[in-house]
């Protein structure tokens, strides 16, 4: 029986895997010996808190981008912004840009920038500052509030919050 290392696609792997499975399921039949009547469960390992909120910021941030600009045609920026953001977050998201004609409500800005970054911040690591860049050198940090129990961002601020 030969097994290789080096995987190539993950179609190859689970013909592999599907083969070692049925070879070791065969030996095992053949074999006399006790068998373990429960397995060992396995136990999905959640991240942090900390980098579950920023991981939940980035992937808002940059469906909203892309919906934006107009690179996807998965959904507009309305509809990002109710999978990912509080009805109350997105009325005042509204009432912020009725204020504010011209601007997004969620960069806080006309358009859209060209480079950003993520940092965690808070005695609970629930909130993340993004730092955003614009083609002509103007940076701003917008601060966004995660509810840890389902991931819902329920606040967006101009300056950092819970620093």
């Amino acid at each position: 029986m030969i097994i290789r290392t080096r995987v190539r696609t993950a179609s190859r792997t689970r013909v592999q895997v599907a083969g070692v499975a049925a070879a070791a399921a065969l030996l095992g039949l053949l074999c006399a010996g006790p068998v373990a009547a429960d397995p060992v469960p396995v136990t999905a390992v959640a991240p942090p808190p900390a980098q579950a909120s920023q991981d939940q910021v980035e992937a808002f941030f940059t469906a909203y981008r892309k919906a934006r600009l107009g690179t996807t045609e998965d959904a507009t920026p309305a509809e990002v912004r109710t999978r990912f953001l509080t009805p109350e977050l997105n009325q005042a998201l509204d009432a912020w840009a009725a204020a504010h004609t011209g601007q997004d409500p969620v960069f806080r800005a006309p358009n859209v920038p060209s480079t950003w970054t993520f940092a965690s911040s808070g005695a609970d690591r629930s909130h993340v500052v993004v730092t955003q860049s614009w083609g002509d050198g103007t940076t701003a940090d917008v601060t966004y509030t995660v509810r840890p129990a389902d991931l819902m961002i329920t606040a967006i601020a101009d300056s950092p919050a819970g620093t």
